[in-house]
């Protein structure tokens, strides 16, 4: 059996995703949980189980709300692979946002598999780790050791460079590794 994970980047949400992971179980982050970015490798993984886990305060659907609302601007990068799937759906605060963007993404992923379990984690009922402000990338299969950093994850590096974009040009985010060989090295 194929399980896989798909939530946030999120540094609050690693010992979460922790406990719902087993050592077999497949998982996949980034910003807001986007599975836009990782779809094509869903398919190519055909899973018999996904674990959808998008949270409430997530900075990526503040940047969403930011840009659609409010005209803040955004690469054409960002604006391509997460904002513009939200642009001509109707929400009025960032918490109907938070709840759409579970529901849209829960839809396509009901696509691959009807079997997917989504919850919405409210991160103010989780025991926050100090922040570290450094992003590391892993594979699927590998698990995350730095507790309280932001962690992207998913078959190739290139599937999270928009994300990668977020985290240095929204969330100020100057040190990004690449871990997926084992060796973490600075990109």
């Amino acid at each position: 059996m194929v399980r896989v994970l798909i939530s946030c980047m999120d540094y609050r949400l690693t010992e979460e995703i922790q406990k719902e992971a087993d050592s077999n179980t497949l998982i996949f982050r980034n910003a807001g949980a986007n599975v836009k970015e990782f779809i094509e490798r869903l398919k190519e993984i055909k899973p018999d189980e996904i674990i959808y886990l998008p949270h409430t305060d997530c900075a990526a659907m503040k940047l969403v709300f930011n840009v659609i609302k409010k005209g803040d601007k955004v690469s054409n990068e960002v604006e391509e692979k997460l904002v513009s799937q939200f642009t001509n759906k109707k929400f009025d605060s960032l918490e109907e946002l938070e709840r759409l963007n579970a529901s849209l993404n829960e839809e396509i992923l009901k696509q691959i598999t009807p079997n997917v379990k989504t919850r919405l984690i409210d991160v103010s009922q989780l025991k926050w780790p100090n922040k570290i402000t450094k992003v590391y990338f892993y594979k699927p299969n590998q698990r995350a050791k730095e507790i309280g950093a932001y962690i992207l994850q998913s078959t190739l590096i290139e599937d999270v460079h928009a994300d990668i974009i977020i985290a240095r040009e929204n969330l100020g985010f100057k040190e990004v590794y690449d871990c997926s060989t084992g060796e973490c090295k600075s990109l």
